[in-house]
């Protein structure tokens, strides 16, 4: 391939954040949203200069600072920017209840600007491999018909890879058959646990029940997901990890990158877990991109996650002499030594 073809494009949203916790004064201008932080998951596996594969789609308003796009410029992707003179960025203000990181409310403080999909027109973006979406079932369908339109008018004639994950506030369970439905157009379909469980009329589970995962995603599967029936459902269930499941391989339960045991302290690294599924899914295009294996896939997609997991934000990025740092280390030798943690150290390399 060319690396100069796009492999891999959010269409997620670009929000700046305020954050709030109870007796400290708010952290402003924040870099988030689910396509910044998918793009991010995709990044870690795409060091420079094959980093130019990646397309990123932003639509930002007349008040997007400086400093954070100079940041967005030096991770040296195919970065496009769609610029509102008389408009705010898109603003989100996330208030958590306690200084744990943990239970949270989320708003949207000025109006949204998403990326429309005509806008992909004329750019190196209408032919990405790849796609992320985060949207409703209902709008999912529009826009796919949409993109494939678009992609066949261009000449691309190629089926790209989907990777759906449900907006969080459409999935209730008058949502359930238009998830169904949608989830055939795709060739990922992947919920968390909390929103799986929402789509079946379940309320905000307190323990984790893996069976009722498992059966909640076999729905799906046996429901049809792809357009041939041949796509994946990831059930992403933070820290008790991912299930993958698909109907061309055995069921699988991986562990994430930071593991503890009931009773203990989470790991001091874990510091906010903010976009860690976004970015999941992102590194798990990268890795599906370059292995061809789903479980593959999943093991990229929990050592992506463990990036966002770190610190408010985006991780640093930095070099050595061998290559691309995030926040010190080097995310294949993470890779690595994920896969030897959990016993696969040559998974389908």
């Amino acid at each position: 391939m060319n690396i100069h073809d796009i492999s891999f494009t959010s269409l997620g949203l670009v929000v700046l954040d305020e954050i709030r916790l109870p007796h400290i004064n708010p952290l402003t201008d924040i870099l988030g949203g689910s396509g910044a932080y998918a793009t991010l998951g995709a990044r870690l596996f795409l060091p420079h200069p094959r980093s130019h594969s990646l397309g990123w789609m932003i639509h930002v308003g007349n008040d997007f600072p400086k400093p954070i796009e100079d940041r967005l410029q030096s991770w040296d992707v195919a970065l496009v920017i769609e610029r509102e003179s008389n408009e705010p960025s898109t603003r989100g203000l996330l208030e958590y209840k306690d200084t744990t990181f943990g239970p949270k409310e989320f708003k949207y403080t000025t109006p949204i600007l998403a990326i429309q999909d005509s806008s992909l027109k004329n750019t190196p973006l209408l032919t990405s491999r790849t796609y992320h979406y985060l949207e409703t079932p209902q709008n999912i369908t529009s826009r796919l018909s949409s993109l494939l339109a678009l992609r066949q008018k261009a000449g691309a004639a190629e089926r790209p890879l989907i990777i759906w994950e449900p907006a969080p506030f459409s999935c209730k369970v008058d949502n359930l058959q238009s998830c169904l439905d949608a989830a055939r157009m795709v060739d990922v379909f992947s919920p968390n646990h909390l929103e799986l469980a929402a789509l079946f009329g379940q309320s905000r589970p307190v323990v984790v029940d893996k069976h009722k995962i498992e059966s909640q995603a076999l729905r799906f599967l046996d429901s049809g997901v792809g357009p041939n029936g041949k796509g994946t459902v990831v059930v992403r269930v933070g820290e008790h990890g991912c299930f993958i499941i698909a109907r061309d391989m055995s069921p699988i339960w991986l562990p994430p990158f930071y593991r503890y045991r009931p009773g203990d302290k989470p790991d001091a690294k874990v510091v906010d877990p903010t976009g860690a599924g976004n970015t999941f899914l992102g590194a798990f295009a990268a890795g599906y991109l370059q292995t061809g294996s789903i479980v593959e896939a999943g093991c990229y997609g929990s050592v992506g996650a463990s990036f966002a997991l770190e610190q408010v934000g985006m991780p640093e990025m930095s070099n050595d002499r061998e290559g691309e740092l995030w926040n010190g280390t080097n995310v294949l030798s993470r890779l690595q030594e994920y896969r030897k943690t959990i016993g696969l150290p040559d998974i389908h390399r």
